[in-house]
């Protein structure tokens, strides 16, 4: 059904191929999920038919996903098996190396090239029931994982110790791994919304970062949470109520809205309060394979968020030097947003 999808977008795009590297796209399409590595290896869909170009020790893994594979022993020239006509029209994947998009020109001479996935994306931003229910799964692992980890702050421990034992955590709870490397700071560090963990040690009575995010069944979650070791400052818990407040009006989108407009419920809520110039990203993006998909909510998207989309609604307010917030949940579209997470919302005192 997805690869018959992917053709009928072709059809419009008036492509005779799609070639797929391994990873997000092709386990997509085909349930197979490998890492590239220097011997080519490509999932080749045309108008009627669909097979995997790959080495020969691929093969006995390939036949898993019911898909006929040509293969090729250490040698032997890969090109030389395929018979792609010459001059035909190719929409090839993002992640595609250049080495092998520089072979697949020289022996082919596509006549136009377009990225693939433009196309795949679409596909995949509208998430069926299987994937609905796997990525919920893996956001009770999260929060399961979380908890547990909360017994582990205390002052005194690093900053990336910290994250090294809520990652451990995921693994005994059931993930594959973490979906990316767990951003946690604290004090002054949480004002830099992507510095992932230092050697600073942990203090009482301020902000501590939490974004985290499990891979379970090749599917990712992602979600933060405050925590503090006692009361935080007043000032702190005036703008973690004003980032709160943006968060749950974002949620709360209804279907069909733009990305933009979704956006705005949020940053208008931050600007009103006089922050406006410390929220300094977007509100959000699409979740499902990859921790960062579409839709992705910001300020200049004009694509409209419809019913079966998962994405995240993540604010924040970072003030240089001192401190900064952000509550991210994932959220489903229906009619209105539907958010998947079960933590509560307030800062976690331990």
């Amino acid at each position: 059904m997805r690869v018959k999808k992917l053709r009928d977008l072709m059809e419009k795009e008036a492509l005779d191929y799609v070639i797929l590297s391994p990873g997000s796209n092709t386990f997509y399409l085909t349930g197979f999920f490998e890492e590239q590595m220097e011997r080519p290896l490509f999932l080749i869909i045309s108008k009627d038919d669909e097979f995997f170009l790959a080495p020969k020790l691929y093969e006995e893994q390939l036949e898993k996903t019911k898909i006929a594979t040509i293969s090729y022993e250490d040698g032997e020239n890969p090109y030389s098996k395929l018979t792609l006509k010459t001059g035909s029209s190719i929409g090839v994947d993002d992640q595609l190396w250049s080495v092998f998009l520089i072979q697949i020109i020289n022996n082919f001479k596509p006549s136009k090239i377009i990225e693939a996935s433009k196309m795949l994306r679409k596909l995949r931003a509208i998430k069926d029931e299987q994937e609905i229910s796997t990525m919920k799964e893996g956001i009770k692992i999260a929060e399961k994982s979380f908890l547990q980890f909360l017994d582990y702050v205390t002052e005194g421990i690093p900053e990336c110790k910290l994250a090294n034992i809520l990652e451990e955590k995921f693994i005994e709870n059931g993930a594959d791994g973490y979906s990316f490397k767990t951003i946690l700071t604290s004090g002054p560090n949480t004002s830099m919304p992507h510095l992932r963990c230092t050697d600073r040690k942990i203090n009482r009575n301020e902000p501590i970062i939490v974004d985290f995010g499990v891979k379970y069944k090749n599917y990712s979650t992602d979600t933060t949470r405050v925590v503090s070791i006692g009361n935080v400052s007043e000032d702190v818990k005036k703008v973690y109520e004003i980032v709160k407040e943006a968060q749950i009006s974002a949620e709360n989108g209804e279907e069909n809205m733009t990305a933009m407009k979704i956006d705005s419920l949020a940053r208008e809520k931050i600007t009103m309060a006089g922050y406006g110039k410390f929220f300094i990203h977007r509100t959000g993006h699409g979740i499902g394979i990859d921790v960062h998909e579409d839709p992705y909510i910001s300020q200049d998207n004009l694509e409209r968020v419809t019913n079966g989309m998962i994405f995240t609604v993540e604010p924040g307010i970072y003030v240089p030097g001192k401190f900064g917030i952000r509550i991210e949940d994932m959220v489903f579209m229906e009619k209105r947003g539907k958010p998947l997470n079960s933590l509560e919302k307030n800062i976690f005192i331990v």
